[in-house]
């Protein structure tokens, strides 16, 4: 077996050293964008579950005082409830009923097809199962995502890098859905 030269002998060792962060730094990106992509999947998930829940049998639920209050926080504590298995939830009490923080739940009505999402309006008559043209609810849910590593520096008041939090929202739209039982097929 050849002696190697006692120059080669640590070359390994120094190739190794060298590419050994970049290797580890790839690796943390890869494991933070999977996590950033089923985060926002089930961030998705939940805002999907409480529009549904708030377009499902719908009209009745949008009468205004009582039932639409219940109905806004039933489809809060749905988001929550769905979202509480997220590594960054936040539920400041600990009860999915009176919301959650991480993320946070907003809404909205859209009376018309081109219309904008706005706060319900009890004069469109969204609590008319009989409407022409249906309303549809959006739901949104704001999450901030913590990355594992974030890699950055801050440099005479400017960070360099990546953050340290990401900020994402997504939402959901669904149409209200009365059946009527009473025309039949």
């Amino acid at each position: 077996m050849p002696r190697r030269a006692p120059r080669q002998r640590g070359q390994s060792i120094v190739e190794f050293a060298l590419i050994l962060p970049i290797m580890l730094i790839m690796l943390l990106a890869i494991i933070d964008f999977a996590r950033i992509y089923t985060t926002m999947m089930g961030v998705e998930s939940a805002a999907r579950e409480a529009a549904d829940y708030g377009t499902t049998l719908g009209a009745g639920k949008w009468t205004f005082g009582a039932p639409m209050d219940a109905t806004v926080a039933e489809m809060e504590r749905r988001a929550c409830i769905a979202a509480g298995d997220l590594t960054g939830y936040v539920d400041p009490d600990g009860d999915p009923a009176t919301g959650c923080t991480n993320p946070s739940f907003d809404y909205c009505m859209r009376t018309s097809v081109a219309g904008p999402c706005a706060a319900v309006d009890p004069t469109a008559g969204c609590d008319n199962p009989l409407r022409a043209i249906p309303c549809r609810v959006t739901v949104s849910l704001s999450y901030d995502f913590e990355l594992l590593a974030p890699i950055g520096i801050d440099f005479f008041g400017v960070h360099l890098g990546l953050p340290t939090t990401i900020p994402f929202q997504r939402d959901s739209t669904f149409a209200m859905t009365d059946i009527d039982l009473a025309t039949g097929p």
